[in-house]
């Protein structure tokens, strides 16, 4: 086990690595491709799916760099 490299992934951090993959195949919009209707605030539904996932990424790196990230002083 010490000679993996850093970037495969151990079992205390291994949720991270599958829910940034999950966020990362949920942006893959291959259902809403064409789709202008129906409207959200007057925005189509796929801006308004988008706008929700780059919040939860946004939430999960915040989460992430508090938590795993190395200080590198």
């Amino acid at each position: 086990m010490e000679n993996l490299p850093f970037w495969f992934p151990k079992k205390s951090n291994i949720i991270w690595y599958v829910l940034f993959i999950g966020l990362f195949l949920l942006s893959m919009d291959f259902w809403g491709w064409g789709q202008s209707e129906p409207l959200i605030l007057g925005l189509p539904i796929w801006v308004v799916y988008l706008l929700i996932l780059t919040l939860a990424t946004s939430v999960a790196f915040y989460l992430f760099s508090k938590t795993c990230w190395r200080d590198s002083r």
